[in-house]
């Protein structure tokens, strides 16, 4: 009986200290592994404010516009539905005078002069 109680308390040591050299190197491992994770993001971090700073050294002529003109489907054809001299690009010769992107002031006349009424440093555009 001596021996088995004996026996059982080395077995028992034993895997307390392999349990605790077996918990030590999956640490290790995670540390491993975050540290590559880790190293990873950095090198991307460094690489995307490498780009960045190009980036802000383009001038505006460097910079290419990419235009994707795709076609539409509408599911039939729509040449059989238009008159036969239908030109899609007629009235393109638009000028400025076409479009009137802000409507002109006009003078008010009150039939006197306001300068008389308004202090003498008056302006009515100061902040």
């Amino acid at each position: 009986m001596k021996h088995i109680k004996i026996v059982s308390a080395v077995i028992i040591l034993a895997v307390t200290f392999i349990s605790f050299k077996g918990v030590h190197k999956h640490k290790e491992t995670e540390k491993a592994e975050i540290t590559a994770i880790f190293d990873d993001c950095i090198i991307d971090l460094e690489a995307q404010l490498e780009a960045s700073l190009k980036m802000d050294q383009l001038g505006a002529s460097e910079i290419q516009v990419v235009e994707i003109n795709e076609e539409i489907d509408l599911g039939f054809d729509a040449f059989e539905y238009l008159p036969l001299d239908f030109n899609a690009y007629a009235g393109n010769n638009l000028t400025e005078q076409d479009f009137e992107i802000f409507e002109k002031e006009e003078i008010v006349d009150l039939g006197f002069d306001t300068a008389a009424y308004l202090p003498t440093e008056f302006n009515a555009y100061s902040l």
